[in-house]
């Protein structure tokens, strides 16, 4: 997560450019599509006290780069993004939370990873809202993580954090 604040290598607006107009190499397709479920958790959580802050970025950045072993670049990760805001606009939160949960119904292990990251951002600025705790909860309850696994995890997170 820590990474997200390092730089990405070249910036240019080509990326974003390219991304939004789906112009990917077939690497970074493969990236997109292997992630999207565990980005578009960690959007949501983002987004979900209606503030989004550097940090709770820095951290969603960081852990896609982690992900797709750096294959993807801030200006495709940002149009990622707004990819999922646009969905939430459109569908709803309720129906994203609920798409993602079904795309990840069949791969407990990844759904894990997806609790996990996005109880990360709900960490990242040091300010559990509301909301972001809610959507906590719910989020282990959609993808089947039992309420002593998802505290240990938490308890992981904060630890970490407070290194």
């Amino acid at each position: 997560m820590k990474s997200g604040s390092r730089d990405s290598g070249v910036h240019s607006p080509a990326y974003e450019t390219l991304a939004r107009a789906g112009v990917l190499t077939d690497e970074e397709n493969i990236a997109v599509n292997r992630v999207g479920p565990m980005a578009e958790t960690m959007f949501l959580m983002m987004t979900v006290d209606g503030k989004i802050t550097e940090s709770e970025t820095t951290a969603i950045l960081g852990a896609i780069r982690g992900l797709t072993d750096g294959h993807l670049h801030d200006g495709t990760i940002k149009v990622m993004l707004e990819r999922y805001g646009d969905m939430v606009a459109a569908q709803g939160r309720e129906a994203r939370l609920a798409a993602v949960a079904e795309q990840l119904a069949d791969r407990p292990a990844e759904a894990e990873n997806a609790f996990t990251l996005a109880a990360a951002v709900a960490l990242a600025d040091d300010e559990v809202a509301d909301e972001e705790r809610k959507l906590v909860e719910q989020l282990a309850t959609w993808f089947g993580i039992k309420p002593d696994r998802a505290a240990a995890i938490i308890a992981e997170l904060e630890a970490e954090k407070a290194r």
